[in-house]
């Protein structure tokens, strides 16, 4: 029962992990143009900043729920 849970949380999150990958704007200018922008190299601001922040979630969530989905299957 529970794993079931885990396993239709894990393809939401899969999904929307995809969705909002997709959604994000492609840098262009490698990484030697955002070390010469200065500050903003890790800080995004505005709807990016948005986005950047529920993909670090929803990664995190990936992560978590596949190490519980590998200790419930045990």
């Amino acid at each position: 029962m529970i794993l079931t849970l885990f396993i239709i949380l894990f393809a939401l999150v899969c999904v929307g992990l995809v969705f909002f990958v997709l959604l994000q704007v492609p840098r262009q200018a490698g990484l030697s143009a955002s070390m010469a922008s200065g500050g903003s190299l890790l800080g995004g601001r505005g709807v990016e900043g948005g986005l950047i922040r529920v993909t670090s979630v929803l990664g995190g969530l990936f992560m978590l729920l596949a190490l519980l989905i590998s200790f419930v299957s045990r």
